[in-house]
């Protein structure tokens, strides 16, 4: 299984905004800090945008910044609007694009299918708060363990 870059790209850019709660950040500012493509990370945060989780504004005063709280934005939700379809993310489950010659005979896309929905479940439990917060230093056990 792989997550896009552009799932990637979303989740840093996210982190990132909410270190920096209450300022608008340049999009160019993330992509320096994370060493990635200006022209990508202009992509993920359009998706974002457009999908009301980050607020962007364009010229001089310009920048994003987080459309809600940190504790309001679910990760499985980002990685759901930033991977065209989960379910290709393991080829062979049915929906997928893809038939394989032994999905006939073949046990694991049940075992596939329900490891999809578990991945997914565990991020549907972690917000960006849990990725922002250290948990470690405080003693509190987020919802990361």
């Amino acid at each position: 299984m792989r997550l896009t870059l552009h799932t990637d790209y979303s989740i840093r850019a996210l982190i990132y905004l909410g270190q920096n709660p209450g300022r608008r950040v340049a999009i160019q500012e993330i992509a320096d800090t994370h060493r990635i493509s200006q022209n990508h990370l202009v992509k993920v945060i359009n998706r974002l945008s457009t999908n009301g989780v980050v607020l962007a504004r364009r010229g001089r005063n310009g920048g994003v910044e987080l459309a809600h709280t940190p504790r309001q934005i679910v990760i499985g939700d980002v990685v759901r609007l930033m991977e065209s379809d989960v379910s290709a993310i393991v080829s062979c489950i049915p929906g997928s694009g893809q038939q394989c010659i032994l999905a006939d005979a073949c046990r694991l896309r049940k075992l596939f299918s329900k490891s999809m929905n578990a991945f997914m479940a565990v991020l549907d439990r972690l917000t960006l708060h849990d990725m922002l917060c250290d948990h470690g230093k405080t003693g509190q056990r987020g919802n990361i363990t």
